[in-house]
């Protein structure tokens, strides 16, 4: 029987072989789902000058100082309307709704008192020129797009790689399909990476649980990546080789969470290990390793791989781990 292929040299290996793909530029809207290539600045503040929240009355807040329905403050001049979303003028710093003046007396009146800021947001309070809208290696979010939008972002340089997936149209597919969306790549074009779901085992086991009969190869000069139809093998092929394949990519960023563990994580030594785990009152805990029963896929919240040449770890220690995407 030959030797078990480290879990190490197969991801470098599959790696060596992507070539990180092109920033593209590319309007919000289609922008949605793809990796930012570089920080998205705030090209101006926004808003560029004071706007009013709410419907009113553009005031100075130290000309009613004091008013009341008892005291009225008497105005010099009818004040102007400013409806939600309108720009104040530059001597306009709050706005007053209509109930607190009286506009129906002979001279108009302030009926209530206000102060700077009240009801408006003043320039560059949403964002400031030049602040970081969107970090490089991040996903956009359809939140993150509309965001921009009102920044004046007309559009982003973004990355996203394409990847083959071959196999039956099955349930595993579809999981698959929706886990690479999320992950950033695209399902049509030219591909930079293949992935045959309902492969035969290869020829070498990988030193790998689950995963040990995942392989790989070319089709069509791309790297492949060929998983049998198996739940526990799509994922590990899934957090082991797909999504760092697709970060190296796209210079995704990872996210992680590093919480202590609840209790201890008994490694064999030799084989990288899958831990499922469950964040919960602040900790991981463990629900399970290597051998992953369905039950444990249903509760986990993030998955880290043990090393081969670890041993595991203590409870307590800090561990991290990446969110089990749903």
């Amino acid at each position: 029987m030959s030797a078990l292929r480290p879990y190490s040299d197969a991801l470098e290996s599959l790696l060596a072989r992507l070539v990180p793909v092109r920033a593209q530029a590319c309007a919000l809207a289609q922008a949605v789902g793809h990796v930012a290539a570089e920080d998205v600045i705030a090209p101006q503040p926004v808003p560029a000058s004071a706007i009013a929240l709410r419907d009113g009355y553009e005031m100075q807040a130290q000309v009613i100082a004091g008013a009341s329905s008892y005291a009225p403050v008497v105005l010099t001049h009818t004040p102007r309307f400013v409806a939600a979303g309108e720009a104040l003028s530059p001597d306009g710093d709050c706005v007053v709704e209509a109930s607190g003046l009286d506009l129906d007396s002979p001279l108009p009146q302030a009926l209530v008192e206000s102060f700077p800021g009240e009801n408006i947001r003043r320039a560059g309070e949403d964002f400031a020129q030049g602040a970081i809208l969107v970090r490089a290696g991040a996903i956009i979010s359809s939140q993150q797009a509309l965001l921009m939008s009102q920044a004046c972002v007309q559009q982003i340089g973004v990355r996203a790689p394409v990847v083959d997936l071959r196999g039956d149209d099955t349930l595993l597919a579809a999981f698959m399909r929706d886990q690479l969306k999320l992950a950033g790549a695209k399902l049509e074009g030219a591909p930079d990476l293949v992935i045959v779901l309902g492969a035969k085992s290869g020829k070498q086991r990988l030193a790998l649980e689950p995963g040990a009969d995942l392989s790989f190869g070319e089709e069509q000069g791309v790297p492949a990546i060929y998983v049998p139809a198996r739940i526990d093998h799509v994922f590990a092929a899934l957090y082991g080789f797909v999504r760092p394949a697709l970060a190296h990519l796209s210079g995704a960023q990872e996210a992680e969470a590093r919480l202590p563990l609840a209790q201890k994580i008994a490694s064999r030594v030799g084989v990288a290990e899958f831990a499922l785990l469950e964040a919960r009152d602040g900790q991981f805990h463990l629900r399970a390793l290597g051998d992953l029963p369905l039950q444990s896929l249903a509760s986990a919240t993030h998955v880290s791989l043990i090393a081969a040449l670890s041993e595991g770890h203590a409870a307590g220690d800090m561990m991290s781990a990446v969110p089990v995407r749903t």
